[in-house]
């Protein structure tokens, strides 16, 4: 009897990791997550540190800040990573949605005491 031939092993499928673009990163700062160059590979961080300047030009509101990540107190070594992460509200900019919604609401007070009326 004839055994069946086994199908030939595939290989899996490509971590959704191991190509970064900055589509990519936007989706997950817009979605509110704070990213780092550590969340990839060492052999793709070039195109991280890539598609993160791109996305600092196509968007002003992505700011850097530093998180420490390993701190040892007897060599006094604290070890730093970059993060990225979207501020929406920074010093000097007005939310247009927040600006709207004073707008309103001092022209319905001045409706009602009779400023506009």
């Amino acid at each position: 009897m004839k055994t069946p031939d086994l199908p030939e092993e595939k290989p899996s499928a490509p971590d959704k990791r191991d190509f970064i673009t900055a589509d990519s990163l936007k989706a997950r700062l817009q979605a509110g997550e704070i990213i780092g160059a550590t969340d990839y590979d060492e052999s793709i961080r070039a195109q991280f540190w890539a598609a993160i300047a791109r996305v600092r030009d196509d968007l002003p509101c992505v700011r850097s800040t530093w998180r420490t990540i390993d701190e040892q107190h007897v060599n006094g070594i604290r070890t730093r990573q970059k993060m990225f992460r979207i501020c929406s509200r920074q010093k000097g900019l007005v939310d247009s949605t927040l600006a709207g919604l004073i707008a309103f609401v001092v022209f319905c007070i001045g409706l009602l005491s009779g400023w506009f009326g």
